[in-house]
């Protein structure tokens, strides 16, 4: 339920629609059995402080980059932009345009952008660039900074440059990645051991960093990254319910995988009902291992780049919509559990937490950060301690990752919360859930 950003990219990856010359998408205002795309006003505003001095936007098209049923939290469009520099040459940029989901009440209440588009913006905004400061102070050459963020052209919560809430004509611009040879993964096909290692290696850094940045730091870690990564409760507007009848559906596959075992399903309620107590509880206090945690890392919400011989070599993170304040291991082992074959996930996990944790040393030291408090031992405590409140998030979205495209609308407006049972028994989903239970157990997570 939580993916935002390049679900559809996932889908043409699998159907190999990317494979053409040029820049990815051939744009036009609207697309096939889609209503209108919304229009950005004023969108040479937004991205004019960030172009080349003397470069103008002169033109752009858009089209809608996701399918409906596909993106939830935001409207995601896909803009090719005409812009003329200070010689007057024209060339075209492509670029993603961010809007909170506008086409669908029912979302903009649930995934709250009042919250959650600032949240973003000042992932590009502020933390992006102390993050790069803090490398460079520390001797680290420019072409080597963390480079897994996508390059940021604007951003805005509203036509009121006075404004402190998000409106409908809120919009986070950045660059198209793909142009530059990044592509998306597919829902239907998780990560093998290159990828995933590549990821860890990425995500350590993008942990580190900002425990650095606290450490070395703490005034400008108190001013431009801790008050814009509050705690996010995405249950906070759904009603009762609705809850009800979406863990209703889920233990009951739950029941199927784990061959009616009714102790199985019981602890898997019982997880469920812990998790949805930590998404409402309170920010938590700093510590060794508290950081800025993603809050939604999987498949879709990462795009890899590859060496001529298709081998993995770089990555860009994408949609920090639910960024918030935690203990890094949420981030991991939401990963491993949603987007990891099971096959490299039972034969590596420990490996795979080493592979991490050695990345994650390495960033630290390359900052001069002292890492003694940081042994293994420590680390794998809080693997333990935390693991288990995301086993049922990664069951959870396991409904959504492995949805049958067939059963989706077509049509943004139409998108409600039925698309999380309509899937309710396929085979594909059940025999995952079984997979998760297996493994959680067979690591000490799941109790």
């Amino acid at each position: 339920m939580q993916q935002k950003l390049n679900n559809t990219i996932g889908d043409c990856v699998k159907n190999r629609d990317f494979a053409h010359s040029g820049p990815f998408f051939n744009l036009t205002e609207s697309g096939s059995n889609m209503e209108e795309v919304p229009k950005i006003t004023d969108l040479h505003k937004v991205i004019q402080p960030h172009l080349p001095e003397g470069t103008t936007l002169e033109t752009y098209s858009s089209r809608y980059l996701t399918k409906p049923g596909d993106n939830y939290g935001s409207v995601m469009l896909a803009i090719q932009a005409q812009i003329k520099d200070k010689d007057s040459k024209v060339r075209e940029l492509s670029l993603i345009a961010k809007l909170p989901p506008v086409t669908n009440d029912i979302y903009w209440q649930i995934f709250q952008p009042e919250r959650t588009c600032i949240t973003e913006n000042a992932v590009y905004k502020y933390l992006a660039s102390e993050l790069n400061q803090l490398q460079l102070k520390a001797g680290i050459l420019p072409a080597k900074l963390f480079d897994a963020f996508p390059r940021y052209y604007g951003s805005r919560i509203s036509l009121n440059d006075s404004a402190t809430k998000v409106d409908r004509d809120a919009v986070l611009v950045q660059e198209n990645v793909t142009v530059n040879g990044y592509r998306p993964g597919n829902r239907y096909k998780p990560y093998d051991m290159a990828h995933t290692v590549l990821i860890l290696h990425y995500l350590a850094q993008y942990h580190a960093l900002p425990i650095a940045l606290r450490l070395k730091n703490p005034q400008k870690y108190e001013e431009f990254v801790r008050p814009y990564f509050k705690k996010f409760d995405m249950n906070l507007n759904i009603s009762p319910k609705e809850k009800e009848v979406m863990n209703t559906e889920l233990l009951a596959d739950i029941k199927t995988a784990a061959n009616g075992n009714e102790t199985d399903v019981k602890r898997v309620k019982e997880l469920l009902d812990k998790f949805d107590e930590f998404q409402a509880g309170k920010d938590v206090a700093d510590g060794p291992y508290t950081t800025l945690v993603h809050g939604d890392l999987w498949i879709n919400n990462l795009m890899v780049k590859y060496d001529d011989d298709g081998v993995p070599i770089k990555l860009k993170i994408v949609d920090f919509q639910i960024a918030q304040y935690g203990s890094l291991v949420h981030d991991i082992i939401f990963l491993l559990f949603s987007s990891v074959e099971t096959k490299v996930l039972e034969e590596n996990y420990y490996q795979l937490l080493r592979v991490y944790y050695n990345a994650f040393i390495k960033a630290l030291r390359k900052v001069d950060v002292d890492v003694n408090s940081y042994k293994y031992e420590t680390f794998l405590d809080e693997v333990q301690k935390q693991a288990h409140l995301q086993l049922p998030h990664a069951i959870f979205m396991m409904k959504v990752i492995l949805a049958d495209s067939s059963t989706l609308p077509t049509d943004y407006k139409d998108v409600d919360l039925t698309v999380l049972t309509k899937n309710t028994g396929a085979k594909d989903i059940v025999v995952k859930f079984g997979e998760i239970l297996r493994l959680g157990k067979k690591f000490n997570l799941f109790y």
